[in-house]
C-alpha cells in the first residue's frame, strides 16, 4: 500500500465517548514528512494506535506501538488484512505507556511518535522515557501541541540545545531532531525554558527569586459598573455613581 493510498482510504479506528466512530488520526502532512525519513530498516516507535500504526506498518519499519486499547490494536490490524498490508514487523504492546516504556527494551529507535494519552503529565512520560532510545539524528514528534501538556512539552524542547526543532505542521504537530543525549536527565538549571520561568529566575549567573508583579487593573468604569449590575449588586453601584458626580461637582 502507497501512502497515497493510505491517505484516500483513511482508517476510522477510534470511537468518541459515546462510542461513535471518530477519526483521530494524525494529519496527513505529518505522514508525508515522515515518508520521506521511515525505511524498512527504520525502528521506530509510537505510544497510541492507529492510522500511523498502518503506515508505518505499510512502510515495512520495525515498529513498537503502545496503547492499553486493545480494541484499536484489532481494527489496525483487520484494515491491514483486508488490504494486504502485512503486520508481521510490527509489536503490540498492550497497557498504558507509563507502565511498559520503563522497562521496554527497543533498538536504537529512528523515529517517536509521541500521540497516546494527552493529559498531564502523560505526554512528558511518554518523552521522558523515549528520549534515551531515540537515536542522535532521529526524529521526535509530538502531536496535538494545541492541548497544553504536549505544549508546554513542546516549548521545553524548543529551547532545549539537545533538540532541533524542524517543522510544525497544521498547528498540532512539532517535529524535533535529536542532536545530543541526556536532556531527559537535566536538572532545571540545564534547562532554559524552565529557568526563566516561574519565581525562581536565572539572572545573568545567578539564581534569584522574583514574585510576581501585582495584577494590572484593566477594567473600566463600565466593565465595573456591569459587573456589579451582573452580581445585582444595584445599591453599591447607586452609592459609587452618586460619590463620583460629588467628587466631579456634577
Amino acid at each position: 500500500m502507497t501512502l497515497q493510498e493510505l491517505l484516500a482510504n483513511r482508517p476510522v479506528i477510534h470511537m468518541t465517548g459515546e462510542g461513535q466512530p471518530m477519526d483521530m488520526g494524525v494529519p496527513n502532512e505529518i505522514l508525508e514528512l515522515l515518508d520521506t525519513h521511515a525505511t524498512p530498516g527504520s525502528a521506530t516507535l509510537e505510544t497510541g494506535c492507529g492510522l500511523s500504526t498502518i503506515f508505518f506498518a505499510a512502510k515495512g519499519t520495525r515498529h513498537l506501538t503502545v496503547t492499553p486499547a486493545r480494541r484499536e490494536f484489532e481494527e489496525v490490524e483487520r484494515y491491514c488484512h483486508e488490504r494486504g498490508v502485512s503486520t508481521s514487523k510490527v509489536i503490540f504492546h498492550e497497557g498504558p505507556s507509563e507502565r511498559v516504556l520503563p522497562t521496554l527494551e527497543t533498538p536504537p529507535l529512528d523515529i517517536v511518535l509521541i500521540d497516546g494519552r494527552h493529559g498531564f503529565p502523560a505526554p512528558m512520560i511518554d518523552w521522558f522515557y523515549t528520549a534515551g532510545k531515540l537515536r542522535v539524528g532521529g526524529l521526535m514528534v509530538v502531536d496535538d501541541v494545541w492541548l497544553w501538556p504536549c505544549l508546554v512539552l513542546k516549548d521545553v524542547m524548543s529551547e532545549q540545545p539537545e533538540w532541533e526543532h524542524v517543522t510544525d505542521i497544521a498547528q498540532r504537530t512539532s517535529v524535533f531532531r535529536k542532536l545530543k543525549e541526556g536532556s531527559e536527565w537535566l536538572d532545571w538549571t540545564a534547562q532554559p525554558y524552565v529557568a526563566r520561568s516561574g519565581y525562581m529566575r536565572r539572572v545573568g549567573d545567578e539564581y534569584k527569586f522574583l514574585p510576581p508583579a501585582p495584577p494590572v487593573d484593566t477594567s473600566t468604569p463600565l466593565s465595573r459598573a456591569l459587573n456589579h449590575i451582573r452580581r445585582g449588586e444595584v445599591g453599591a453601584l447607586t452609592k459609587k455613581v452618586a460619590r463620583r458626580f460629588r467628587m466631579t461637582g456634577g
